[in-house]
């Protein structure tokens, strides 16, 4: 009976993140391994400082010129695409690729330069000579093309739903870096760290290559396509610009935070920091289904039933409920259990570790309409209502540090997590009405068109 009552699209969609959510959380865990393995053989120093910063901005420029917009700006198109045929899929990924991979490139360089002038001028130079200096910032260059491309592969794939090879080759990715680096490490010294980071994303890249290639029979992709006449290419662009000022006004909120951390007092800064090291703990598990429901819920939308995507993304939010909210009441029930497990081996004094506790339970008040507004923004993309998710982000960014210097009068350091957590109430309500009435409208529009 519960079987009739539960559609093919839930069980699917149930079957791939009891599947993808472990692999997800092995990756991860993984890269949490190679940090501190990289902590134990190369310590803290001038040349570590220097190398992670710019693999910092590695980071970031992945996040900003693929994961957090081409990916999920090309996973609703291509599915929309390969529901009118395989061959107009192909088409459209051969002239994004054309584009992308230019484009790509060139801001890559641009980027990279501006951030070595930024060390040259503004930071501590390490004591290293100029060719590995050279060497360092070129490697991480090439790092980021290499992700970005990996991260355009794993788009195609997740569109077809062939989620679980991305999430294994992540995970089997961890051992290979390590064991470069152990071996290269007497010879190479620190450049063995972004050579082997290099190898990890190339490994995984041509697997997915691969898969693309012969599995899902996608043919020309590195090839020069005729992009100027595929129809949807200027709308793929502005989508793309759209969510990449969406990732910088949502990338600044924690550093206008830690900015304004840093006027209460000595310490505040690392105190916030901790904290959110916790509260990034609920967001991870929730984090990696993401994929899976962006890519189930743009199948949908390109059939047209909106219905039933509103029917799915409200069967979404009450399992998340279900799910993350007693977890949530115990990280807030024992949160200060949770601190002393953490923070209590080392060099933090129990009331500074009690502050952190406070902070973190205040936090955790945010976390559920925080997360349930991560889920609606994936409902949002599956519409390709991506200026809506741009006009969120600056929302927050306008609102964030105004309601921080409100509760910073009253509360201190723990008025900037209040604030923090109070802001998610409403633009999750915000969020989740503005999606109700554009799948409401966009339904009837179709219903007209047809």
């Amino acid at each position: 009976m519960i079987k009739n009552l539960i559609s093919a699209t839930d069980r699917s969609i149930l079957k791939n993140v009891l599947i993808v959510t472990p692999l997800s959380l092995m990756g991860r865990a993984g890269t949490l391994l190679i940090y501190a393995i990289l902590a134990n053989w190369f310590g803290v120093n001038p040349e570590m400082d220097f190398l992670y910063y710019h693999w910092g901005v590695a980071i970031f420029l992945v996040e900003l010129l693929s994961s957090a917009s081409v990916y999920s700006v090309l996973i609703p198109l291509l599915t929309e695409e390969r529901a009118k045929s395989h061959a107009a899929a192909n088409a459209c990924l051969r002239a994004i690729f054309s584009v992308y991979l230019i484009c790509m490139g060139g801001l890559c360089c641009v980027f990279s330069t501006l951030s070595y002038l930024i060390t040259r001028f503004f930071l501590p130079q390490p004591d290293l000579h100029a060719k590995a200096i050279l060497g360092i910032i070129l490697g991480f260059t090439f790092f980021t093309i290499a992700a970005s491309v990996r991260w355009l592969f794993k788009a195609v794939l997740d569109a077809y739903q062939q989620f679980y090879l991305p999430v294994i080759m992540h995970g089997l990715r961890v051992p290979l870096v390590i064991g470069l680096i152990y071996t290269l490490k007497g010879s190479l010294g620190l450049f063995s760290i972004v050579f082997a980071l290099i190898i990890g994303e190339l490994f995984q890249g041509m697997v997915l290559f691969i898969a693309c290639r012969f599995s899902l029979k996608m043919t020309g992709l590195f090839g020069i396509a005729g992009w100027r006449s595929y129809e949807k290419m200027g709308q793929f662009i502005k989508q793309c610009i759209t969510m990449m000022g969406a990732a910088i006004s949502d990338g600044m909120n924690p550093v206008v935070d830690r900015g304004m951390a840093s006027s209460v007092g000595i310490g505040s800064v690392s105190k916030l920091d901790y904290t959110l090291k916790l509260c990034a703990i609920p967001e991870t598990v929730t984090g990696v289904i993401m994929p899976v429901l962006l890519s189930h819920w743009s199948a949908i939308s390109a059939d047209a039933d909106l219905q039933q995507l509103r029917y799915s993304v409200w069967k979404g939010i009450l399992v998340l409920l279900a799910v993350m909210g007693p977890v949530i009441f115990g990280f807030y029930h024992f949160r200060i259990a949770i601190v002393e497990i953490l923070y209590g081996y080392g060099v933090i004094e129990k009331p500074e570790r009690l502050h952190v506790a406070s902070l973190f339970g205040i936090y955790l008040i945010g976390t559920l309409p925080r997360l349930i507004s991560r889920l609606l923004i994936r409902a949002h993309l599956a519409l390709r209502n991506t200026t809506f998710i741009f006009s969120a982000t600056v929302i927050r960014t306008i609102l964030n540090p105004f309601l921080n210097l409100v509760f910073m009068k009253l509360w201190g350091l723990e008025g900037i997590a209040f604030s923090t957590a109070l802001l998610s109430f409403p633009l999750t309500a915000y969020i989740g009405i503005a999606f109700w009435l554009v799948s409401h409208r966009k339904g009837v529009e179709r219903k007209g068109n047809g």
